[in-house]
């Protein structure tokens, strides 16, 4: 499956896509985007399996009582599996997948490859060989205070990010990722004020003075202690267990990117870098082989990104004709020149008795609009949130009921992350 997100120009109805997410495993697809693509990207982030020897979850709320907080509406879903047969075919995915990284990247981007203590070392090496040792910039420690204790050996509290450049030609703005030195006590100095009016702080050290303001700017150095793990009930926590924190790719994509600029993540997981690359003006390419994955960013980008299109196609997401479906029954309770409101009546899925629940309740996001050269435009959608638990069961959009070349269609994806596409007129 291939998700757009973009707007549509009314008056020539061409697409212009401000996001691309890619149903697709990284190590098999990204030769074909190549040509497509190459030094495009300014910006790729790699936030790939950590040799863990594990399998990893996506923890799904159903209804409104899971979204409250009630736990025992929750099911688990693998996420993904970070279990290889050796260390040799996980550093020969990493390979190809770096290689052609560096091949999308524009002359003055640059590459973030995430990882820890069980492979830092051996990337390291795979990246002088890929990029050239000249092109090494960082290696970035992001420190955290969460995790287990270890009575065998110091805790484990840090995670390594290699920064490299495409060339020395890369885009590089510290300025952008600065926060203001503030109001705060600083030891040793002394607080003044400048004959301008200005706060500052100051201290001499071998018979000259050095003077701090307030309102100058701290840069961040290698060493991220001051961006927190993403906490159990933190807002942003979409159920994925690795998810990583905006602010972190938002320092990432401020200091080596523009407004404009493309920027992507081929191991997309829970949506992190589609989610802030939005937020931030930046436009994004994603990739990632879970079907929890692409409905997750499909959230994110929703809850993030006002009066945006999504589109969508899917060669292998049949369309199934209203008359002929049993899973789904809606009602059309309108239908003008070019409005149309639809109420959700009944959902059917093969897990229907795993549960007690509402029929609603199974479902996690829906939405109505039309289906034109195979591809589905999405006009209105309704989806579970915590800010809104409660799914609506009548959506109303504004969708030209006259276009022959549109059949009007209803999308639903169930809480397994299975999707229907239902035609209901044309």
């Amino acid at each position: 499956m291939n998700l757009w997100y973009g707007e549509i120009k009314a008056e020539s109805e061409s697409y212009t896509p401000e996001g691309v997410f890619l149903k697709a495993e990284a190590k098999e697809t990204l030769p074909l985007i190549l040509d497509k693509w190459r030094e495009k990207i300014q910006v790729i982030y790699l936030d790939p399996p950590f040799y863990t020897g594990k399998k990893f979850s996506f923890r799904q709320k159903i209804g409104n009582e899971a979204w409250q907080g009630n736990s025992k509406h929750v099911i688990n879903h693998q996420a993904y599996s970070d279990i290889w047969d050796n260390k040799e075919k996980f550093f020969d995915m990493l390979r190809q997948v770096l290689t052609v990284s560096h091949q999308l990247l524009k002359p003055e981007g640059s590459l973030f490859l995430h990882l820890d203590y069980r492979f830092s070392a051996y990337a390291r090496l795979l990246m002088d060989e890929v990029f050239g040792e000249e092109n090494f910039l960082n290696e970035i420690i992001w420190a955290y205070k969460s995790g287990g204790r270890s009575k065998k050996y110091f805790s484990r509290k840090h995670d390594t990010i290699l920064f490299y450049r495409k060339s020395d030609k890369h885009y590089f703005n510290i300025e952008e990722v600065g926060r203001p030195r503030g109001a705060s006590k600083r030891n040793n100095m002394k607080k003044q004020v400048g004959d301008d009016g200005k706060v500052f702080w100051s201290i001499r050290s071998h018979g000259k003075e050095y003077r701090y303001y307030e309102d100058s700017k701290i840069y961040p150095s290698d060493v991220w202690d001051d961006i927190s793990h993403l906490q159990q009930k933190d807002p942003e926590r979409t159920g994925y267990d690795t998810q990583k924190p905006e602010a972190l790719l938002e320092r990432i994509l401020l200091s080596s990117s523009q407004p404009g600029d493309w920027v992507a993540d081929f191991f997309a997981g829970s949506g992190t870098t589609a989610a802030t690359a939005q937020k931030n003006g930046r436009k994004w390419i994603s990739m990632d082989m879970s079907d929890f994955s692409i409905h997750v960013c499909r959230k994110r980008l929703l809850q993030s990104s006002g009066a945006k299109v999504l589109s969508f196609s899917d060669p292998g997401l049949k369309t199934q004709k209203y008359e002929y479906n049993n899973d789904i029954e809606v009602k059309i309770i309108q239908a003008t020149e070019d409005t149309l409101e639809v109420q959700l009546l009944e959902y059917r899925c093969e897990h229907l008795n795993d549960f007690d629940f509402k029929f609603y309740d199974y479902i996690d996001f829906w939405s109505i609009g039309y289906i034109k050269d195979n591809e589905y435009f999405s006009c209105q959608e309704a989806y579970r949130s915590a800010d809104n638990p409660d799914l609506k069961n009548v959506l109303i959009a504004r969708v030209d009921m006259e276009d022959e070349r549109k059949a009007i269609a209803c999308h639903v994806i169930d809480i397994y992350g299975k999707q229907t596409l239902l035609t209901l007129q044309n």
